[in-house]
């Protein structure tokens, strides 16, 4: 694919959807931002610190993390990535309030950079390996010319969800939104409360054996336990992860679709995957027990990292879940 500098299989539409949870040790001991007499500071994911002489109020971001900016009350002035004003993740943004500085992955335009007058640009960023540039660059090249111009924070998008959450929230407070008047922190009760129901209802069918993958026409991709799929494992959620040495998925020709018995699939649901009407017409896929029974729901992998867009995430899987049988 073309927004990404990896080589396939490692394309972007993979390290999309997950990221290693042991990842998350590379969050520790990472500061929140502060602005003093000194200026203002924030250290981010990949350990970089960026000093600036006052808080910047000019952000930039990439869609997931525009998006999660969004609910968490931090204002942007620009969003960049593929197709921003398409990406459901940002179903409801104040468009008026943003401009789009690039709608094709790895295409940035400077100019319209300069022309918002950006002073801060803000992306997701995933290991391994650790050079690798944030999402929305082409490559590292790029993402060093236009850094020397307008500083970049890398969020890391490869840890468990409520680590990615936390850190969301420090860089928001970090660029002046207060903890009592944060929309996400306000939605955290609600939070809690579905990742309750999911427990609730995963413990009740934990004989079940889930699923989760991609598709191309050329292969079916079987997920690894990373990111958001880990965070709902820890919820009790019976997903099977795929047993291979890559660290994301497991790349299976379609004859091979049978590979890992699932009772139920989670379907990668993002535009530039596979249709599910299109996966359903290749017969490996259409005769695998989950698909006979119509055992599928939509994953919106990599939700924006917030508490209302996991919470969503959750109702959605517990009614699926609910609905579900044996049938392996």
């Amino acid at each position: 694919m073309r927004e990404n500098a990896f080589a396939r299989p490692l394309t972007r539409r993979r390290l999309l959807a997950i990221g290693v949870a042991g990842a998350a040790t590379l969050l520790a001991g990472c500061d929140s931002g502060a602005q003093s007499e000194t200026g203002w500071t924030f250290v981010d994911d990949r350990r970089h610190t960026v000093r600036l002489k006052k808080r910047p109020t000019r952000i930039v971001a990439y869609t997931t993390a525009a998006a999660a900016l969004h609910d968490w009350g931090v204002t942007r002035v620009g969003v960049f990535g593929d197709n921003p004003r398409e990406d459901p993740s940002l179903t409801g943004f104040p468009w008026s309030k943003a401009q789009i500085v690039g709608s094709v992955y790895g295409e940035i335009d400077v100019e319209a950079l300069q022309s918002v007058k950006a002073e801060l640009i803000v992306s997701r960023w995933y290991p391994p390996p650790r050079d690798t540039p944030v999402f929305g660059f082409k490559d590292l090249k790029q993402q060093t010319t236009i850094g020397s111009q307008v500083p970049i924070v890398g969020m890391n998008g490869h840890a468990i969800a409520t680590s990615q959450i936390d850190r969301f929230g420090d860089l928001a407070r970090a660029l002046g939104v207060s903890r009592t008047s944060d929309r996400s922190s306000q939605a955290r009760p609600s939070f809690a409360r579905a990742a309750a129901n999911l427990s609730r209802i995963a413990r009740r069918e934990s004989k079940l054996r889930i699923i989760a993958v991609s598709a191309d026409q050329r292969a079916l991709y079987v997920a690894t336990l990373n990111g958001d799929l880990a965070f709902y494992a820890q919820r009790g959620v019976p997903l099977v992860s795929a047993k291979t040495s890559d660290p994301y998925w497991d790349s299976l020709p379609w004859k091979e679709a049978d590979k890992y018995p699932a009772d139920a699939i989670l379907y990668d649901a993002r535009s530039d995957v596979l249709p599910l009407t299109a996966a359903k017409a290749i017969p490996a896929f259409a005769e695998l027990p989950a698909v006979r029974a119509n055992q599928i729901a939509a994953w919106h992998a990599d939700p924006p990292p917030s508490y209302q867009r996991y919470q969503t995430t959750m109702n959605n899987l517990a009614t699926a879940l609910a609905g579900w049988r044996k049938v392996i």
